[in-house]
């Protein structure tokens, strides 16, 4: 017995000294699902150390991919697989997590033993300086950092996240400004006409709509009788649309910022590096087609963080910390100096000698905080998921700033989208409801809503049908056989696909003849016909095999709500006078989209108020 007990004792004090059972040196490969597609991971070990992790292959979006980076590294680094607070790309970290994890068993070892959460590296120093600190490297942020250095200032951007971007990067990357160079590659229809018609001689809510139409009647005009085809935009038209579009609750001196500043921010964007499309699309609840995309090297959101990256590297007097949060503003008297922030869990303090922005982005994400403040719709509890990037939209930014006194704007004005996947709220699942060559059907087949309507009219249509969900229909015109994205989402149940429409409305569980029906409504329209539920904008017609359905829910999208700023971007206090120091920028902000955002505005105001609050901070 005595000699069982030290032999027990004995294997206690080699398993405490020396850990986990080694794995075996070599390369091991597994495959995890990741919210696209399958993910293929290869791990390779050495002298019972993970040597390198590396992503074969995914399909995720590609603001996904370029956070993904950061989880294989720090894997290595920790040698440790307690690292998904790191990445911030839930599903597709959880993915790599998994396949490393598979490596490990693979490899004779137990992965439970790698899970140890490594102790943060301490600050090199516990305070910083800069004439200007930025709160938030998403798009407004970035987008400010870039503005304020290139005014002169030296800047120092903080991010919570491990990685810059925040929920910009995982967005589709639409950019509306009007465009009269790019706009002539897209012909202008009767319905395009009538639309623009219809908006110039409906009642005007008021004098700046009186004012808009005024001056959109004289241009639009002028561009028929110079005998040109193609799509009528201007800057004032832009306006126009953001303001009934958002019920005509967002601020005009604003609105006409966004709007008349959005060309030459599009211009800045790609004087640092980016280069958009030479055509136009439209972005989901755009009602026009305005939206600007980057190319295949600057695809999605990433057309405004990728060069932000590029020129803080390749800059002295920039810098960007990652894994800091701001916790507190400082206050100097009634000035802004500063930020207290946790560093990897370390207490650091920022001193801001001229300005700071905050740029935190929305708080669509804070279940209580939206909860709170929702006045739209009737739930935004836990049944309701959210689009944007979960860690980064906890509206920190609106709670720092109201406590330093900042007025708060329109906080009710919550936005849902009507692309949200069941049960999770993400949007990057195919067929999406953005572009073209697709229709919205209900659980009868039956369409139910002009596509190209405002995104709470399409949310509330969309509750207002059987079981409050719906259907996104396409086909091969859209999706030629053998598309990879969407054949990752058929091959992981998410997306249906038959060769027939019979066959796909067997799938759907719907009637065959009202899908076809409505297939046969959608494609009169595009020969002519009116459409009795108001679409006016639409590409080819619905026909071609293979035919694909998506079941979509509302989501979370966007918060209008937030801290009241004027046209410099300075946040103002309870009396709407602007507290010295205090920029803010983005989704943080309120009053400029009103009741409901357009869609591709919200890459248009993080830019073009990101570019203003960076200048101006600057000139503090």
């Amino acid at each position: 017995m005595r000699k069982i007990t030290t032999l027990i004792i004995f294997s206690m004090i080699l398993f405490c000294a020396y850990g986990a059972p080694k794995v075996k040196d070599g390369t091991f490969t597994a495959k995890a699902n990741a919210h696209n597609g399958p993910m293929e991971i290869s791990v390779t070990f050495a002298k019972g150390k993970i040597k390198t992790v590396n992503i074969v292959s995914n399909f995720e979006s590609v603001g996904v991919q370029s956070v993904l980076n950061t989880v294989p590294e720090c894997i290595v680094k920790n040698q440790s697989l307690a690292v998904d607070t790191v990445s911030g790309a839930t599903f597709a970290g959880r993915a790599v997590i998994s396949g490393v994890s598979e490596c490990i068993t693979a490899a004779g070892g137990n992965p439970e033993k790698w899970k140890k959460k490594v102790p943060a590296v301490k600050p090199a120093s516990s305070s910083y300086s800069a004439d200007v600190i930025v709160i938030g490297a998403g798009g407004a942020g970035m987008s400010a950092g870039l503005a304020a250095h290139q005014a002169g200032a030296k800047v120092i951007i903080i991010e919570k996240l491990g990685f810059a971007g925040g929920s910009t990067i995982f967005s589709a990357g639409a950019f509306n400004g009007a465009d009269p160079v790019r706009g002539q590659a897209t012909k202008m229809t009767k319905t395009n006409q009538d639309a623009v018609e219809k908006l110039l001689q409906k009642e005007p809510f008021d004098e700046y709509e009186a004012s808009l139409q005024k001056t959109i009647r004289s241009q639009f005009d002028a561009h028929l009788q110079k005998g040109n085809d193609w799509l009528f935009d201007s800057p004032e038209f832009h306006a126009l649309q953001t303001y009934n579009g958002g019920d005509y609750k967002g601020r005009p001196e604003l609105i006409n910022i966004l709007t008349q500043k959005a060309p030459e921010t599009i211009d800045w964007v790609a004087s640092n590096g980016a280069v958009f499309k030479d055509t136009l699309g439209m972005a989901t609840g755009a009602l026009w087609q305005r939206s600007h995309y980057g190319t295949k090297d600057f695809p999605n959101g990433t057309t405004v963080i990728y060069p932000a990256e590029k020129y803080i590297k390749e800059h002295d007097g920039i810098d960007l910390h990652t894994e800091t949060r701001a916790v507190e503003l400082i206050k100097d008297g009634n000035r802004i100096a500063g930020v207290k922030a946790k560093m990897k869990g370390y207490d650091v303090t920022y001193k801001a000698a001229k300005a700071v922005i905050i740029a935190t982005g929305g708080f669509g994400a804070n279940i209580d905080m939206r909860q709170k403040y929702n006045t739209q719709w009737a739930d935004l509890g836990t049944k309701i998921g959210c689009s944007n990037q979960s860690r980064a939209a906890q509206g920190e930014g609106i709670v720092m700033a109201e406590k330093a006194g900042a007025q708060l704007i329109d906080m009710g004005f919550i936005q849902l989208h009507p692309n949200g996947e069941p049960g999770t709220g993400m949007m990057m699942g195919q067929p999406h409801t953005s572009g073209l060559n697709r229709i919205f059907v209900n659980n009868n087949g039956e369409r139910f809503v002009a596509e190209d309507a405002r995104r709470d009219v399409l949310v509330n249509a969309i509750y207002a049908q059987p079981d409050g969900n719906m259907w996104i229909v396409a086909d091969g015109n859209r999706y030629p056989e053998g598309d990879p994205l969407i054949a990752n989402f058929v091959t992981l149940g998410k997306t249906l696909k038959a060769a027939s429409v019979k066959e796909l409305a067997e799938l759907m569980k719907v009637p065959a003849d009202k899908l076809q029906k409505s297939i046969d409504e959608y494609n009169s329209i595009v020969d002519g016909t009116p459409d009795k539920l108001g679409l006016k904008t639409y590409g080819k017609k619905l026909g071609k095999a293979p035919f694909y359905a998506a079941k979509r829910v509302p989501t979370v999208h966007h918060t209008m709500g937030g801290l009241k700023i004027d046209t410099g971007a300075r946040v103002l206090d309870m009396n709407d006078k602007p507290i010295p120091g205090l920029y803010a920028a983005g989704e943080v902000t309120g009053g400029i989209h009103g009741a409901n955002r357009l869609g591709g505005n919200a890459i248009t105001d993080i830019s073009v108020f990101g570019k203003i609050a960076g200048a101006n901070a600057a000139k503090e």
